[in-house]
């Protein structure tokens, strides 16, 4: 039973996995988006969270208290890690989000969720909405490439397996940010701490959920010179 449990992290190239979501991804597109409601109600529900925010210098970092704002058929607690990643990641660049939640919420309803949200959002949209915006990136599925793809750029999406053997555990996506060579981590645990400091790539992502996390694909981003 736990070889079934560990089949897909251990086995299905990441690169495959990748396809599998923008293959969701465009089927979605299909489907009829409720993202004017869902835009309506996120509207008022943020407010909730702003001096959370404020306190985290303008981070997500406690995606478990995000129960009240609707993505797709599920919740931004549930399915909404990458769109945090985005949000924090442009918090990261420009000192302030790209725009506000309710709106990238809506962005990523429109393009980008996979199976109504029950799966999160597609790796490859969170590149294609950030270079839409003006941002430089660089997208790899190969783990060879992590650290020196992270290496060369100031702030990072990484999305990745919660456990290696389990997958169960679920898919997790999570911004990384640098200050020089050091990483920090946030909103990994999603209940407000960060993961970090640590002066390697590798280090940091060992130090995720004891060693048990591996990584699907990493999304370096930069503003344009």
């Amino acid at each position: 039973m736990n070889f079934l449990f560990s089949f897909i992290p251990k086995r299905i190239n990441n690169g495959t996995i990748v396809a599998v979501y923008e293959l969701l991804r465009r089927i979605q597109k299909l489907i009829p988006s409720h993202w004017q409601e869902h835009l309506a109600i996120n509207r008022q529900a943020i407010f909730h969270h702003l001096s959370v925010l404020d306190k985290n210098n303008g981070y997500v970092e406690d995606q478990n208290a995000y129960t009240d704002m609707p993505y797709g058929k599920y919740t931004m607690q549930y399915s909404g890690c990458e769109i945090f990643a985005v949000y924090n990641a442009t918090q990261c660049l420009m000192q302030h989000p790209i725009m506000d939640l309710p709106e990238l919420i809506s962005c990523f309803e429109k393009d980008g969720m996979a199976l109504n949200g029950k799966f999160g959002t597609s790796p490859k949209a969170l590149r294609d909405f950030l270079e839409s915006k003006g941002f430089a990136t660089s997208f790899t599925t190969k783990e060879a490439d992590f650290s020196t793809l992270a290496m060369n750029y100031p702030c990072l999406i990484f999305t990745m397996y919660n456990d290696r053997d389990d997958i169960r555990k679920e898919i997790h996506t999570i911004h990384i940010s640098k200050k020089g060579s050091i990483f920090t981590a946030h909103n990994v645990y999603c209940n407000g701490k960060t993961v970090g400091p640590f002066t390697d790539f590798n280090e940091l992502v060992k130090n995720i959920n004891g060693g048990k996390a591996k990584g699907i694909s990493l999304i370096g981003v930069k503003t344009r010179q």
